[in-house]
């Protein structure tokens, strides 16, 4: 009786020592959109931090947001992948948010005369174009800038310490702390994708739908390991670079590649590689020594920034913060016509479920999953332009997102990925 006693207590305090692990209190830190103060916060949800935020805040409708890149963060599980100390920024639902990147380089005008003309030139830009352009244009014939690229090589934070001020503990290489910045990026698409699709009426009050738009969200999610969610785009060590550079350099010699990390990530890149699936578009946009160039605005379609834009954030920790007003623009917008027209081609699967397919005659089963995971995600629809060139005007072209059957060769292909993924969890298992 003594021992059962004692094996129970065991499991009670085992089971709460579990629970109190599971809802540890992290570290966080909030601030208002203009900087003006900043508080330390501890919690273990989003909703707590939400709660605490409006005792320091007060807002009405309080939201949080990411100071990194203004994305708003909605969804618990997201939040869970969050490091502790990350700083957010409580707006309300209204409010255009200052990244942090924008507000360092507002502050770095105010401190830096010559970054202070560009508030000047970009005036004399909008104001007389053709002119503008034509003085760039002679500018350019009769000087080159020189760049100081004395620590670009450099790569250690033991080697080039004040470049890494700020960033996470963890990154202990500059080609590490941009390829998380990558990853960043595109992880902001995914749950910016996620929160717009799981918003919409037709998942919260159709079943078939949500099942349908769970299963797309999911199969975004085993793409997106399978390319390690981007991160070598803005990587100088990938070896394989977008073909845009190739106006742009002169031989280099080849960079090493990156070793894969978790045996789970692993087992989905070897899938896609054998099947070439993301091949053409992971890629990196720098060159070897780290040098991005401007890809030109939306209305110019052969990747030509006339005013040569160009940057290296391997350079300084100066270029890395304005490197964060570079965007990536989508080609066709995300939402206003990628996710709208994904959610179309789900309600016709639902309400007209004896639809054929055009091209196999099919009965019509998915939503082409990686055409859209292409068109959100990857830079075949992305392109990195200088925020001078970021047109911001409604577009007309469209998404090629359609509906697949069981015989096109896209659905057999995506279909494929995820039950080798389920094989082989259910073998570990």
């Amino acid at each position: 009786m003594f021992a059962f006693i004692t094996e129970a207590i065991g499991l009670t305090t085992r089971s709460s020592a579990q629970q109190f692990t599971e809802k540890i209190m992290k570290g966080y830190k909030i601030t208002d959109n203009e900087r003006s103060k900043k508080y330390g916060i501890g919690s273990n949800s989003l909703q707590m931090l939400k709660n605490k935020a409006k005792i320091k805040f007060p807002i009405k409708d309080v939201r949080l947001y990411l100071a990194a890149d203004g994305c708003e963060v909605t969804d618990e599980d997201y939040f869970s992948t969050l490091e502790p100390q990350t700083l957010f920024v409580v707006a309300g639902p209204e409010t255009i948010i200052t990244t942090d990147g924008e507000f360092q380089f507002e502050q770095l005008k105010q401190r830096s005369p010559l970054l202070r003309v560009a508030d000047i030139v970009h005036d004399f830009m909008e104001q007389h174009p053709q002119k503008f352009l034509k003085m760039v244009s002679d500018y350019e014939k009769l000087k080159k800038p020189k760049l100081d690229h004395s620590k670009t090589n450099l790569s250690l934070k033991s080697e080039h310490s004040e470049w890494f001020l700020g960033l996470e503990e963890r990154c202990h290489t500059k080609e590490e702390a941009l390829s998380r910045r990558a990853q960043d990026r595109v992880r902001g698409y995914y749950y910016k994708t996620k929160d717009e699709l799981t918003r919409n009426i037709i998942y919260r009050q159709n079943l078939k739908a949500r099942r349908l738009i769970d299963a797309i969200l999911e199969k975004f999610r085993y793409l997106l390991i399978g390319c390690d969610y981007f991160s070598m785009i803005f990587d100088r060590d990938c070896n394989r670079k977008h073909e845009f550079l190739q106006k742009q350099l002169d031989d280099e010699t080849d960079a090493r590649s990156v070793v894969p990390s978790k045996k789970l990530k692993q087992i989905i890149k070897n899938y896609t590689l054998k099947n070439q699936i993301l091949d053409k578009w992971t890629v990196s946009l720098c060159s070897n020594l780290g040098d991005f160039y401007c890809q030109g605005p939306f209305s110019d379609s052969t990747n030509n920034c006339s005013l040569n834009h160009t940057i290296n954030p391997y350079a300084s920790r100066e270029n890395l913060i304005l490197f964060q007003v570079w965007n990536l623009d989508h080609q066709i917008e995300l939402s206003r016509t990628i996710l709208p027209a994904l959610l179309e081609n789900v309600r016709t699967l639902i309400t007209m479920p004896k639809r054929l397919c055009d091209l196999h005659n099919g009965q019509l089963v998915d939503v082409s999953v990686l055409e859209y995971f292409l068109e959100i995600f990857s830079l075949k629809n992305l392109k990195l332009v200088h925020i001078v060139c970021h047109e911001k005007v409604q577009r007309t072209n469209k998404s090629n997102g359609r509906l697949l059957c069981e015989q096109c060769h896209e659905y057999q292909i995506v279909q494929a990925l995820m039950d080798v993924q389920v094989d082989k969890e259910a073998a570990n298992f």
